[in-house]
């Protein structure tokens, strides 16, 4: 089974965690813009089962990633998903075409832009979405748990939801209602 485990932060210094994690590694990718699109059947499977599948379009030149996941109960704070995915190239959206076949249609999507880096055994990622910034690192727990200390995180402040989830949080927080897409030009209307 494929087993993802992370720690994700709230970040509110950039600039100074760009800093250290360039620091600490020699393999940075470029900053990409991608957009997220959930799926469920008329049934609601995914709400159901607390499943997602999702389909992520990178850049712009039609690279796709086709992705279910699952949560998993938290440990030491750390979220952990079932995650199967695949990478292929669709520029004629055929695979949002299988899925509705499939009846499974578009319920909620988001925007962001993620920069990686591959630090020893951990992958980091900084995620910037249209309300937030959040830090993920993801690996086996001992590689994370370092790291993270390293970056002076501290793991008990580690967050468990999905970044959808806390977009909603973040609106009800600020007396906004329910909205299914977070788009950098109307997230906060």
């Amino acid at each position: 089974m494929n087993i993802e485990i992370e720690y994700k932060f709230l970040i509110t210094n950039k600039s100074d965690l760009l800093h250290r994690l360039n620091g600490l590694s020699k393999s940075k990718f470029k900053r990409q813009y991608q957009s997220n699109v959930m799926f469920d059947n008329p049934s609601c499977l995914m709400q159901k089962t607390n499943g997602r599948v999702r389909v992520r379009t990178l850049g712009d030149k039609g690279q796709k990633v086709l992705t279910y996941k699952k949560p998993l109960p938290s440990k030491n704070g750390a979220k952990q998903e079932i995650e199967y995915e695949i990478s292929f190239v669709d520029a004629n959206l055929q695979i949002e075409k299988i899925l509705q076949a499939m009846e499974f249609l578009p319920t909620t999507s988001y925007e962001r832009y993620q920069t990686k880096w591959q630090i020893g055994k951990t992958a980091v990622t900084l995620d910037e979405y249209p309300f937030a910034i959040f830090l993920e690192i993801e690996g086996d727990l001992k590689s994370i748990q370092r790291l993270a200390q390293k970056l002076n995180f501290d793991i008990a402040n580690g967050l468990t939801d999905p970044a959808d989830t806390l977009f909603q949080k973040w609106r009800k927080n600020r007396n906004l209602p329910f909205k299914s897409q977070m788009r950098f030009d109307d997230f906060d209307k």
